[in-house]
């Protein structure tokens, strides 16, 4: 059954600039880079200034003009390489830094603010870039700070350029920065730029913005898109380059920075999890649009997602992940014969050969990260996809799973024979043992999810007297309202990670769930983690289209879908893994706090994904800096998992 709690309109965004607008699109940023010397595309090249408003008899002799701009009034500044220099009736004369003669109210101008651009505008008001900021002057008295109090992101200024459409772009030591309608956007990094040293900026007719650098020359464009569009485009790469036999993860490219060169499958602790997150993704895409190309997606990855069970040789026991061995001969990454599993006093080695399936190499050691996975997976492949004959095939695997954690008092054993070190969710673990006891709260949705899908989709009323069980003897529903609330929390002890297994939880766990006792606790316990409660951190300044979209439909509340359509955009056009730095920047804060988990530097707000590196959702967005110099290509599923869950509860709209 598809639900729908609102219908969101397709946003619009309108340019100045010819052939951009669309009432549907929106503009998708995308980078191409040149380097030194090579040649640019026909009709490009960089402009050069005659500064033919200048009367050079009357500067002082030998002088470089560097930039010169002119005033409504007719003055004209003009910038040497002996200093900034103002026109008088009768010839040139030193140029002060900010009024002589302030008037009332004006704001204070750094005196010894050095000024390296000058750039006139069509109203002759002067932009003069500063190693402070820029000042906006009307050429006489009036000087007008804009800086980092207005969201620049570095002040530190080497070049200006004012764009026809109204943008103004800003080169500095560190990156370039776009203003369009009030909002910056900062631009750091090899997805963006050959080199952060920006030398000089200018744009074309077609609204392209180049930015020279010491090392080459980038072309930043705004190409008109839709979500659907960008969906596409990411599954492209999903399937061409992250499909190893339907299992999906990141790899490692062969070439930094190029995924064209090719790349080496990585076989992750997490292949459950990504796996079945692609899967949900389809699921829900077929759902919303009924396309037997997303069936077929969703079929292949569910296949290879049940075999982690079927071929483990332990009924009821996933693998973390498995890889056969044509695949390790060809190469692959995180596979060893040698690496032990994680569970205390316990030596054993994680990866076995399936004793049912020789050549096969299962990855036990399996944690609740994967079986969350496998629950919300199976639950929406077998409610929007399977035909009855898969119906039976997932109810068979759901059951066997779900059996294998009831006779083992509520525990996954793998195959030495013991508790995995994260798979436990008996009331003497979670509720007692003070090894366990933060895990509470997550671990008791889990397992209401586990089994609540698993007599949803078996029919079997056992699991649901389970949990009932759990609820009304270990206080399990009540356990829930503990979820990132504990005392004398600290923002640096939240666990991102655990976040998104929460989320693959509730979703299930709340759709699901009919009984209005139930339900008033569960919306609750969500609600105390999106809605902001002052001093507590919360997710929704994260601008999470995952969990909004979520919180949205679990409980028709607003879910403010504006900033997950934003964020959805904003993601970049390639997926590669490149370095981004924020915590030099002057629009931010950093936060140091010791937490018990690490110590970490946060910033004080979530930037665009545009200008961070986030590849899934157990991230924290909030880190400074991050990313791995583009040793790594990502498969673009948690923007698929975010964006097929608004598209089929309608909150994103198909023509968007």
């Amino acid at each position: 059954m598809r639900l729908f709690f609102v219908t969101a309109a397709a946003g619009v965004w309108l340019a100045l600039w010819p052939g951009v607008a669309s009432s549907a699109t929106y503009p998708q940023l995308i980078a191409t880079q040149y380097a030194k010397g090579a040649e640019l595309p026909d009709g490009v090249s960089k402009p050069v200034e005659s500064f033919d408003e200048v009367d050079r008899s009357k500067l002082p002799e030998g002088l470089e003009i560097l930039a010169a701009a002119k005033a409504a009034s007719g003055r004209i500044w003009v910038l040497t390489n002996d200093g900034p220099y103002q026109s008088t009736d009768d010839g040139y004369e030193r140029l002060d830094v900010g009024p002589r003669h302030p008037e009332p109210g004006q704001g204070e101008v750094r005196w010894n603010a050095r000024i390296t651009d000058l750039v006139a505008d069509p109203l002759g008001q002067i932009w003069v870039g500063t190693d402070r900021g820029i000042y906006l002057s009307n050429g006489e008295q009036w000087w007008q700070k804009l800086g980092r109090h207005d969201g620049m992101p570095y002040e530190t200024i080497k070049t200006l350029h004012l764009a026809a459409n109204g943008d103004v772009w800003g080169g500095t030591p560190e990156g370039a920065w776009r203003l369009r309608d009030g909002q910056f956007r900062y631009f750091w990094g090899k997805r963006w730029l050959p080199d952060n040293d920006v030398e000089a900026i200018w744009t074309d007719e077609q609204g392209r913005a180049w930015i020279e650098t010491k090392t080459g020359t980038a072309c930043i464009e705004d190409k008109p898109m839709t979500l659907a569009e960008k969906a596409d485009h990411y599954n492209r790469i999903t399937q061409e380059r992250h499909n190893r036999r339907g299992y999906i993860a990141s790899i490692r490219l062969k070439t930094p920075g190029d995924p064209t060169q090719g790349g080496v499958f990585k076989v992750s602790d997490n292949d459950g999890l990504w796996t079945s997150m692609y899967v949900g993704a389809m699921a829900l895409r077929y759902g919303a649009t009924q396309d037997p190309a997303a069936r077929e997606d969703a079929r292949k990855s569910m296949n290879a997602l049940l075999d982690l069970e079927r071929l483990s040789g332990i009924p009821g026991f996933p693998a973390r992940a498995m890889v056969t061995e044509e695949e390790i001969e060809e190469g692959v990454d995180g596979f060893s014969r040698e690496a032990t599993v994680h569970a205390p006093n316990v030596n054993a080695k994680v990866w076995y050969e399936s004793p049912t399936h020789p050549g096969v190499w299962c990855k036990g050691d399996t944690s609740s990260d994967e079986l969350n996975g496998h629950y919300f997976a199976w639950w929406l492949y077998h409610d929007l996809v399977a035909d009855e004959a898969e119906k039976k095939e997932v109810a068979a695997v759901v059951k066997r799973v779900t059996d294998w954690i009831l006779k083992n008092n509520l525990t996954l054993v793998d195959h030495t024979g013991i508790m995995t070190r994260w798979g436990m969710w008996a009331p003497e673990f979670i509720n007692h043992h003070p090894l366990y006891y933060e895990q509470r709260a997550l671990n008791s949705i889990e397992i209401l999810m586990y089994l609540k899908v698993a007599e949803h989709i078996t029919g079997d009323a056992k699991y649901g007297e389970v949990a009932l069980n759990l609820i009304q003897d270990h206080h399990y529903l009540l356990n829930s309202l503990l979820m990132r609330r504990y005392e004398d929390a600290h923002w640096a002890d939240i666990n991102h990670s655990d976040d998104e297994l929460l989320y693959l939880s509730y979703y299930p766990l709340l759709m699901l769930e009919k009984d209005p006792a139930r339900r008033r606790i569960l919306v609750q316990s969500i609600a105390r983690t999106w809605e902001p409660i002052e001093g507590e951190l919360s997710l929704r300044p994260e601008r999470n289209p995952f969990y909004n979209f979520i919180y949205g439909a679990t409980t028709g509340r607003r879910c403010d879908v504006e900033d997950a359509r934003e964020t959805l955009q904003d993601w970049p056009w390639d997926l590669v893994s490149w370095t981004t730095k924020n915590s030099h920047r002057h629009d931010v804060y950093p936060m140091i706090e010791p937490g018990i988990r690490r110590h970490t530097e946060q910033l004080d707000r979530v930037l665009s994904p545009a200008e961070r590196t986030q590849a899934r959702w157990n991230a924290s967005p909030w880190l400074a800096d991050w990313g791995n110099d583009g040793r790594e290509e990502h498969d673009g599923v948690a923007w698929s998992i975010g964006y097929w869950m608004g598209r089929y509860h309608g909150y994103l709209s198909p023509e968007e």
